[in-house]
């Protein structure tokens, strides 16, 4: 993990990670405008949880750059938002009748049985909007690039069962991307966000599982009456 931070993040902090697309604006802010140091860290369970889903994860995205024979260089970065991250599969494809290409991105999401359901639908349903608006920024990034994008697909792997499934992110949701984060850093412009529900944080439970939480709190208790 701290290779990966190094080779990744290092002395670029001042970037927005696209990873945090939909996510907590107090959050973003810590992170990338006043590049604290993260005080809650998982413990060694919790750490151990996601590096199964890690590796999961990497053997996946490996199998499938090589069935695709793909080595296209997976850095984004949206200067104008300053955002930068790192999307999992671009596969091109060659049209038979001439020289045009249909490009579709994928990004990979290992999830337990239970969280898999609801965000597949085969259980009592979640829509995961963060992994959407994370996948649109990626995909903003590359329709810039390459001048077009046929498709997104957020692929998610049971871990309980190995079982895979698609579900396709429309096109409309790059408008949405792009608008969250020049929310986001005109918003930061202003300064520290108040506490607000729905933006700061998005979602309630994302309070738990923040690495800032302490530093978030400090002397202002409002945070109890949001989450």
């Amino acid at each position: 993990n701290e290779k990966n931070r190094l080779e990744r993040y290092d002395g670029k902090e001042h970037y927005y990670h696209a990873s945090g697309s939909g996510t907590c604006s107090r959050k973003l802010y810590f992170q990338s405008v006043e590049k604290i140091e993260p005080t809650n860290l998982p413990d060694a369970k919790s750490m151990r949880v996601m590096r199964l889903g890690t590796v999961l994860h990497k053997d996946i995205q490996n199998s499938l750059i090589l069935y695709n024979n793909n080595n296209i260089n997976n850095k984004i970065i949206i200067e104008e938002l300053n955002v930068r991250g790192f999307f999992d599969l671009l596969q091109v494809q060659k049209e038979n009748t001439n020289d045009s290409k249909t490009i579709f991105l994928y990004d990979i999401k290992t999830a337990a049985d239970y969280s898999f359901k609801r965000v597949t639908g085969t259980g009592t349903g979640y829509k995961m909007q963060h992994h959407e608006l994370q996948l649109a920024t990626y995909g903003y990034a590359v329709k810039e690039e390459h001048g077009r994008l046929d498709g997104m697909y957020l692929m998610y792997y049971n871990k309980n069962n190995s079982q895979l499934s698609y579900i396709e992110v429309p096109l409309t949701m790059l408008n949405s991307a792009y608008m969250f984060w020049a929310n986001i850093s005109k918003e930061h412009s202003k300064g520290l966000p108040p506490f607000q529900e729905g933006v700061s944080p998005v979602m309630k439970w994302e309070c738990n599982y923040c690495n800032f939480l302490d530093h978030c709190k400090g002397n202002n208790n409002k945070i109890n009456k949001v989450i």
